[in-house]
């Protein structure tokens, strides 16, 4: 079964080599791996393997975006505040909702959004693949749907990816080797968390 790659934290990529990533935001969300099965199904299982679908039944509708698809996603749950920006609370209280019969109720109050940064799976193993790849093929995907997003990714400098991550009211940043392939189960240094007080020492 496949898990999750992890980022280790730190500063941003020196100048020599900060060509050499890419920069998607920083959502401080649930961590979730996406299994789409093809027949209309969808599972979630989140960090330790749980599976949590049953907790987010607005997430569903993924399954009818991709008809007929199998594949296997990497992707954040994230609730919002009013100002379209990652809310710890509200996310927090709808993960103390464990009964599938409450999560119902929850999700016109305490909506939650599903983004989706990477592939490890389409109808074949992509883990392999660079990580621009990946993201071609996730792109090429068209995810779009209610509650359902493929956030950007910068090819840019890490100073004006945090500049403009701080602007927008994020947390800040994670940092991706544009080389790099999919690790799953492991924490690699060719993803960097870079947190907006790290990033400013």
């Amino acid at each position: 079964m496949l898990s999750l790659m992890l980022a280790v934290i730190g500063p941003p990529p020196v100048p020599e080599i900060e060509a050499e990533y890419a920069y998607e935001t920083l959502w401080n969300g649930a961590r979730v791996i996406v299994h789409l099965f093809g027949d209309g199904t969808v599972r979630l299982l989140s960090q330790t393997g749980m599976d949590v679908t049953a907790l987010y039944p607005d997430l569903k509708s993924l399954a009818s975006v991709l008809p007929g698809l199998q594949a296997v996603l990497d992707g954040e749950i994230v609730a919002l505040d009013r100002n379209g920006h990652p809310s710890v609370e509200r996310l927090q209280q709808r993960m103390s909702l464990h009964h599938p019969e409450a999560a119902a109720h929850a999700v016109m109050d305490l909506p939650v959004q599903l983004m989706l940064y990477d592939i490890l799976y389409l109808s074949e193993p992509t883990v392999q693949l660079p990580y621009t790849s990946r993201r071609d093929l996730l792109d090429d995907l068209g995810l779009a749907g209610p509650g359902i997003a493929v956030p950007a990714a910068w090819p840019a400098l890490a100073a004006q990816a945090l500049e403009q991550s701080l602007h927008e009211g994020f947390d800040g940043m994670v940092a991706k080797r544009l080389s790099s392939p999919y690790l799953p189960g492991r924490r690699s240094r060719d993803w960097i968390k870079i947190k907006h007080l790290e990033a400013e020492k």
